[in-house]
């Protein structure tokens, strides 16, 4: 049933759960603590991302949350490909650590937002579609002047960007997963009013 994954039904679970525990480590609450700031959660957004880590705890504890982030879903991903060595590893874990980030199993599923996240294991899986993504999200965000609607936007059309580079089957479900996850997480800000 799994043959065409090349991975088996205990794989593909492990797969999952490997990326989804990777992904929900606290990098912004662990980083808050150490530098004597208040619990992100508790302040400005309260999401447990660099940039809320930045603005309301310390710069130093938002850019080591950021790099923290960016590396956890490509480390996720690294570790479980050694283990079971197929191109399906990449969006099964990688779409699971984004997951994680955002609804994270050891912060009572309040996280972060995962662009972060996302964002690494796409600079590494497709990098020549961040650029256009970005230009994307700069465009769009400036005619709807609202972060969260424009992300899930962007993010929804994520797949779209990658077609013209004709990505494998695996790369492809790696960006619809991230378009699933990025649009769902996002939409929880869909009415906020930003300062």
């Amino acid at each position: 049933m799994f043959d065409f994954l090349q991975l088996s039904p205990w794989g593909i679970i492990f797969a999952l759960v490997a990326g989804y525990l990777i992904g929900s480590t606290p990098s912004g609450v662990i980083l808050a603590r150490l530098f004597g700031g208040p619990d992100p959660r508790s302040v400005g957004s309260t999401h447990t991302g660099a940039t809320n880590v930045f603005r309301n705890v310390h710069p130093a504890a938002g850019v080591l949350t950021g790099i923290f982030d960016f590396a956890k879903g490509v480390l996720a991903v690294w570790l479980v490909q050694h283990l079971f060595p197929s191109p399906w590893v990449v969006p099964l874990t990688g779409t699971a650590a984004v997951a994680g980030h955002c609804w994270p199993v050891f912060l009572n599923f309040r996280g972060g937002m995962g662009v972060a996240t996302a964002a690494g294991l796409a600079l590494w899986q497709f990098p020549l579609v961040l650029p256009i993504f970005a230009v994307a999200y700069l465009v769009v965000n400036f005619f709807m002047k609202h972060q969260a609607r424009t992300m899930m936007l962007i993010a929804a059309f994520l797949p779209l960007m990658l077609l013209p580079f004709r990505p494998a089957p695996p790369k492809m479900a790696l960006a619809v997963g991230f378009a699933i996850v990025l649009v769902i997480r996002w939409a929880s800000d869909f009415h906020r009013i930003y300062d």
